[in-house]
This record gives structure tokens, C-alpha cells and sequence, in this order.
């Protein structure tokens, strides 16, 4: 879990997917931390997403299928 590991007063910057919603924002706050909401879809502002583009890339080029790759291949 993420929460622990945080340094003291951390921002915490997510996105709005319906996993992240519950009682993050809750515990986050209840630990001393602060919670900022990205706008609904706003990938432009998550930069996670720039990295899914270069994955998406390196799966086409190097011909890799399927959704779950064997420990070998890892």
C-alpha cells in the first residue's frame, strides 16, 4: 500500500477512475496528507499516460500479444 511509504504532508495528485475514489481521499487525509483530484478526463495532465503510449509502442514493435506475459519472458 502506498500510504505508508509517503513522506510526511505529501500531495497526492489522481485521477478520477472509480477504484481511487472510496475512502482514499479519507485515508490519505486522515494521515496527514492532501488529496488533488485531476479534472474527469484529462489525460494531458497525467503523465503516467505519455508512458502507456511508449508501452503500447514497444509491445507493437517487439510483437509481444496476448495480456499476461510467462515469467521467461519478463
Amino acid at each position: 500500500m502506498l500510504i505508508p511509504q509517503l513522506p510526511a504532508n505529501s500531495l497526492v495528485v489522481m485521477d478520477n477512475a472509480a477504484f481511487h475514489k472510496g475512502d482514499a481521499e479519507a485515508l490519505l487525509e486522515g494521515k496527514g496528507h492532501s488529496v488533488l483530484w485531476l479534472p474527469p478526463y484529462s489525460p494531458d495532465l497525467n503523465p503516467i499516460e505519455k508512458k502507456w503510449v511508449w508501452v503500447k509502442a514497444q509491445r507493437r514493435k517487439h510483437k509481444i500479444m496476448g495480456t499476461v506475459l510467462d515469467k521467461q519472458s519478463c
